[in-house]
């Protein structure tokens, strides 16, 4: 099962398994896995909970508790979507190994394969970025015990945390195990974004060249050998005129056939396109509330700490961080919207009219579909394109110039 999803997707799989969200891993694992991690996260935000309660009424440590909060909630968001929807999962992974049966044409299985290569690439890229990332935000609290090797002082510099958190422990004594126990939550918290991430490109990726396959069919489906044909058998340059009159019943038919087989195929991808917006359509919804809401506060750190250089640093890459995974949901929506569309374009190159009326009959079907756009929806409120994230970036910017100005 899953030969295709074996073959090309062993990146998502290997992602997928480590958080428990493959359909093939035995129900066991796909139960005690997300399970083990939620345990991790929960009792790490219980122990920033009760930090913010100990130190009530300092808005620094308040605000940093509650961004860390709602970063967890967001993630637990996507694990806890796939996780119920795993019979959706399932059925895109199906689909994904249908698809490569039915589109088997050498020049479709060719743009199937660039785009699953490209799709490879963005994945390892992704990953790497958000592991490399992560890794050198997990130094941080190493910072003063490496410059008491480097740099040594009279005394030792004071240890940091990673977070805000209270365990009801000597801090002092305790602190590796503190700091442990920091590292597996975010490690824990980032395998999810990664895992879902790259799940949900890899999908969209799919659709994109779904699209891409039958735009390209469209548009040579007149090749360059029958119309050389045809102008050798006029012994003239073929006119619009010319072509209407043409009497050639195999032409007709074979047009015909390829017209019916790319309308199937697109009614497969639009299927495809639907099944797909509805599976992360809520978590979306969520992950997108989420992530305005900590931009928000971390815009507010940002304003805030202007006068403390480590700590700007700081909120500006958690700002940097939360734009980029934005733009990591919204570019492959507007990814999925342009080659979707593109079909329209690609019928118009088709040639079209050189065909029988029945064709181009069924040709208008096509194109009356087409015009409307797949699109990838949060809570079918906010379209997931480019337009949107810049009307966001750009209300966020305004924001943060408002809290400037009133500090």
């Amino acid at each position: 099962m899953y030969s295709v999803i074996q073959r090309y997707y062993r990146v998502n799989k290997t992602f997928m398994s480590q958080v428990g969200i493959w359909p093939n891993q035995s129900r066991l694992a796909r139960i005690l896995i997300p399970m083990a991690m939620a345990f991790i996260d929960v009792s790490y935000v219980a122990a920033e909970m009760t930090r913010m309660f100990d130190t009530w009424g300092d808005v620094d440590i308040a605000v940093e508790c509650i961004i860390s909060t709602i970063i967890v909630f967001a993630c637990f968001t996507k694990l806890l979507n796939l996780s119920f929807r795993i019979n959706e999962v399932r059925k895109l992974f199906s689909l994904m190994e249908y698809h490569w049966k039915v589109f088997n044409n050498f020049t479709d299985v060719k743009i199937l394969e660039n785009y699953v290569i490209f799709t490879r690439k963005v994945v390892v890229f992704y990953a790497t970025y958000v592991y490399v990332s992560t890794s050198l935000y997990l130094t941080m609290p190493m910072t003063p015990q490496i410059m008491d090797l480097v740099m040594p002082l009279n005394e030792s510099r004071p240890r940091k945390f990673l977070f805000e958190v209270e365990y009801r422990i000597d801090r002092e004594k305790y602190y590796y195990f503190i700091l442990f126990h920091s590292y597996v939550a975010v490690v824990a918290v980032m395998s999810i974004v990664v895992c879902v991430d790259t799940t949900y490109i890899a999908y969209v990726q799919h659709g994109c060249s779904l699209f891409a396959a039958i735009g390209y069919r469209l548009e040579h489906i007149v090749s360059r050998e029958l119309s050389q044909s045809y102008m050798d058998k006029n012994e003239k340059r073929i006119t619009y005129r010319d072509m209407e009159d043409i009497d050639d019943i195999y032409f007709k038919e074979t047009v015909f056939r390829e017209l019916i087989i790319c309308l199937r195929k697109h009614q497969l991808a639009i299927q495809y396109a639907h099944i797909l917006e509805s599976s992360f359509m809520l978590s979306t919804g969520i992950q997108l509330a989420c992530n305005m809401l900590a931009l928000s506060l971390i815009g507010i750190q940002v304003i805030s700490n202007l006068d403390n250089t480590e700590d700007f640093i700081r909120y500006i890459c958690l700002c940097a961080g939360a734009f980029f995974h934005l733009l990591c949901m919204s570019l492959p929506g507007q990814r999925l919207m342009d080659h979707s569309v593109n079909i329209f374009d690609k019928a118009c190159r088709s040639h079209w009219y050189t065909f029988s009326l029945k064709s181009k009959r069924l040709l208008r079907i096509l194109l009356y579909r087409s015009i409307i756009p797949c699109t990838l929806t949060a809570g079918k409120i906010y379209v997931m394109s480019m337009a949107n994230y810049s009307m966001v970036v750009q209300s966020a910017m305004s924001y943060f110039m408002t809290f400037s100005s009133i500090k």
